[in-house]
């Protein structure tokens, strides 16, 4: 019954998957003005590390694009590359509120 209790409390998938939007983010804020492609971010995923596949990082970019975050370009490869809109760097600069789903560490 316990352990059930704390199934319910700790969902470690959804932290996981706020943690690498916040990865997805942090990366491409390094990347800037140009952006880089899905398979340096999943480089930047294994590295800290943080379980992440080339499905979850397009999953998890489409999460990014869908809140205005980042924008995505799809269409002059196989290969997505995806780099920060004006509002993305507002958030992650913290001068402007994250939506809910990312996991910012709080400001110092």
């Amino acid at each position: 019954m316990t352990e059930r209790r704390i199934d319910a409390a700790v969902d470690i998938a959804r932290a996981e998957r706020e943690a690498l939007r916040w990865l997805l983010l942090t990366a491409l804020w390094h990347a800037r003005p140009y952006g880089t492609t899905e398979s340096v971010l999943l480089a930047c995923a294994h590295e800290i590390p943080i379980y992440a596949t080339a499905d979850l990082i397009r999953k998890e970019l489409g999460w990014l694009e869908s809140h205005g975050l980042v924008k995505i370009e799809r269409e002059r490869s196989p290969f997505w590359s995806a780099q920060l809109t004006a509002l993305g760097e507002d958030v992650y600069d913290y001068r402007a509120d994250a939506p809910a789903g990312l996991a910012r560490p709080p400001r110092w």
